[in-house]
């Protein structure tokens, strides 16, 4: 018993030598980001989390939902205006409409838009640097995009739910 446990260790301490003196370069490290991905039963979630949240930079998740497919935005510390049914997002500029709704409109706080998954929005969205949006006249963002591997993950699960004709 003691002979088979000496081999094993003499096996192994011979083994991680043989890694030794090789460098494996791990290429540049990954930017922070304060972006996450969720993916869930119902659909994707990309949600933004900035360090020091305000009207101007307010939380934000943008999500892809199946049965129905929709495109969906949720900007936290706006107060909804009972006369503003749109919110607008933009991918480097290109803006979206989407329809808010009407349980967004009786909260205190936050307000959720929802529209179709389009293909232009998918293009857009999948090369975007930026994304900005508003609502009636509140600005929101800019914010970074998310990094460009996220963003393609994130394009697909929407593909994947469903892309409006």
């Amino acid at each position: 018993m003691r002979f088979r446990a000496l081999t094993s260790v003499l096996l192994l301490a011979a083994l991680a030598a043989c890694g030794r003196g090789q460098t494996v370069d791990p290429g540049p490290p990954a930017q922070p980001t304060r972006w996450s991905a969720i993916v869930t039963g119902a659909g994707m979630t990309l949600a933004y989390a900035p360090e020091s949240p305000s009207v101007q930079t307010p939380p934000i998740r943008l999500s892809c939902a199946r049965d129905p497919a929709l495109f969906q935005v949720a900007v936290e510390k706006i107060i909804p205006i009972s006369s503003e049914d749109r919110l607008s997002v933009g991918f480097d500029g290109a803006p979206f409409a989407l329809a808010v709704t009407p349980e967004s409109l009786e909260a205190p706080e936050g307000v959720e838009a929802a529209g179709p998954i389009t293909e232009d929005l998918l293009v857009m969205l999948q090369t975007a640097r930026v994304i900005q949006g508003s609502y009636g006249a509140t600005g929101f963002g800019p914010y970074d995009a998310p990094p460009p591997a996220m963003l393609t993950r994130f394009a697909q699960g929407c593909r994947a739910a469903g892309v409006s004709r």
